[in-house]
């Protein structure tokens, strides 16, 4: 507690208590973020929530500045992320509060590449920053940035000192946005018999899944990414979502197994997604014959993506996926893309 007067513990205190009267479905809305900026007097401050595996934005707060955050370049971003001292060191394990002066001197920051593309542009000269402990696929990092003056040890020690409460704000939103989306199925009265529920949040992320949900998963998926939707769920989702901006209505996924047919329904739209998942008994139309791999290739084909973008959207090679082609033409028996789908999927 070295670095700390009893005004910033005092300070700090009244930070915990107002950011823990929240009730909406965001841990840190914007006046939030803003009381943390304020607490450590810097000129900006930003929440960011990044998938630095698939190199994906998944989320931006961002207050402070004289005018206003600058502009955010996504694609700047994810070009010289791996220059960045304070991303490396959180790749390898380090959440606590670090400042790019902990890795370089001012001078040697001007020389990079990481200063000419994206310290410069935004006008950033000094930057401190402390992470939720998270796996690389969903990072969520607060960034604090100066261009008067570097950030000292009362602020590390600040930020250390509530790194554990912005641990237990972020579970806090969870819990809401689940507990929230959980009592709408239930107002419904809906009875969900054999069917499985997931809630999943606005960045694709699953809160919380029943252990039919899981199971039904992990049999029908084959890149079940821990907490995130497989590949075909989340495009599927995201198509959802398009829909319902067009005012058209939701349609269920459907996806063939060797005991029957995932038929997936997106329930109700909000901060969480209620999606639910039931497992019907299937003709037999050869579906049975195919790997959990080679369903999913021939679901994305139904769709009418060509080769690259199921490659894209599964993570393989193409000629991964021609192979998959060519070993369900040889087990359905047919020798075109279209007749694979008629054979599986029929008229639907």
């Amino acid at each position: 507690m070295g670095p700390l007067r009893v005004s910033d513990l005092e300070g700090a205190l009244r930070f915990v208590h107002e950011a823990s009267a929240e009730t909406g479905p965001e841990p840190f809305p914007a006046h939030v973020l803003e009381a943390l900026r304020s607490l450590l007097g810097c000129e900006m401050a930003s929440y960011c929530e990044l998938d630095r595996r698939h190199r994906r934005h998944l989320a931006l707060t961002e207050c402070g500045g004289p005018d206003g955050p600058p502009p955010y370049d996504q694609a700047n971003l994810w070009r010289v992320v791996d220059q960045h001292p304070l991303c490396r060191a959180q790749k390898r394990g380090r959440f606590d509060a670090l400042k790019v002066s902990d890795f370089h001197s001012r001078r040697e920051l001007h020389r990079l590449e990481l200063y000419a593309d994206w310290y410069r542009p935004q006008g950033i000269e000094f930057e401190l920053e402390v992470a939720i402990p998270s796996p690389d696929e969903h990072t969520k990092t607060f960034l604090f940035d100066d261009a008067r003056h570097d950030f000292g040890e009362r602020d590390r020690a600040l930020l250390n000192l509530l790194q554990r409460h912005l641990v237990q704000l972020h579970r806090a939103a969870t819990v809401r946005r689940v507990a929230d989306s959980a009592r709408a199925v239930i107002e419904d009265e809906r009875d969900l018999g054999e069917c499985g529920l997931l809630l999943i949040d606005a960045h694709g992320v699953i809160d919380a899944a029943s252990p039919i949900a899981r199971r039904l998963l992990d049999e029908y998926f084959a890149d079940r990414p821990g907490a995130r939707l497989p590949a075909t769920l989340a495009r599927w989702l995201q198509q959802q979502r398009t829909a319902a901006r067009a005012g058209r209505p939701p349609a269920p996924l459907t996806i063939d197994g060797p005991s029957g047919t995932l038929v997936i329904h997106l329930d109700r739209r909000g901060a969480t997604h209620v999606v639910l998942v039931e497992e019907r008994a299937a003709p037999d139309n050869g579906a049975a014959a195919l790997s959990t791999r080679e369903r999913e290739v021939l679901a994305l084909v139904r769709d009418g993506l060509r080769n690259a973008e199921i490659a894209e959207v599964l993570w393989v090679s193409p000629a991964t996926v021609r192979k998959h082609l060519e070993n369900i033409y040889e087990k359905l028996d047919v020798h075109t893309r279209t007749a694979a789908v008629a054979r599986v999927h029929g008229s639907e």
